[in-house]
């Protein structure tokens, strides 16, 4: 069975074979987390890996799933470690994004698997989940979005305390309230990298 608590499920993803690069155990948390709080309808998860973030959406939500990885091992890796899921879910494995065909309320960015035209099958008042920091596929994210004149607002989630690349956030056409409280994020954040520069401690680096 797959745990039902974010640190006991990312425990058990670091002990799995080819767990080297899998989402840190503060993404983990955050992504059950936004989950909860948008009971999205479809998710699609981009860098599926061996399965850690597709297993959070699992146990954090009653969404469809679509899994892309394109690495082979990678992809046969998630679909033993996700066997459990099955019951309750059907996990759709691609190794890259169908477009044309489905549209997504939330998504999940944890490998370079995406093109540009794929942001194009986002739902409006979607939201885009980046594990790490991800700054060249959130510069085209954000030109993409610009050009079709959707407006959105984002946040960076670090960990207290190291500081680490955390997650990002986005919404797409964002209520007043997301907006607000992104905004409210940024500053928290601005104000932890402040104390934590002062300390000394290194910014943004990548942290299991």
């Amino acid at each position: 069975m797959i745990p039902s608590d974010p640190a006991k499920l990312h425990a058990h993803f670091a002990a799995l074979p080819g767990s080297e690069q899998i989402a840190s155990a503060f993404a983990v948390e955050g992504l059950a987390f936004w989950l909860t709080v948008r009971d999205p309808k479809r998710v699609c998860d981009v860098g599926a890996g061996i399965g850690t973030l597709t297993a959070v959406i699992a146990a954090w939500s009653q969404a469809e799933i679509v899994a892309v990885e394109d690495d082979p091992w990678c992809l046969a890796q998630a679909r033993l470690n996700l066997r459990a899921c099955w019951s309750a879910h059907e996990i759709l494995f691609y190794d890259k994004i169908p477009s044309g065909y489905m549209s997504w309320d939330f998504i999940v960015l944890d490998g370079p698997q995406v093109r540009r035209e794929d942001w194009q099958a986002l739902e409006p008042h979607g939201l885009i989940f980046i594990e790490g920091g991800r700054r060249g596929q959130r510069a085209h994210l954000e030109a993409e979005l610009r050009a079709m004149k959707r407006p959105f607002c984002r946040a960076h989630y670090k960990p207290a305390d190291d500081r680490s690349k955390g997650y990002w956030l986005y919404v797409v056409e964002p209520l007043l309230w997301e907006r607000a409280l992104l905004a409210g994020v940024r500053l928290r954040e601005w104000g932890r990298d402040l104390r934590g520069r002062l300390r000394g401690v290194a910014m943004g680096k990548r942290r299991r």
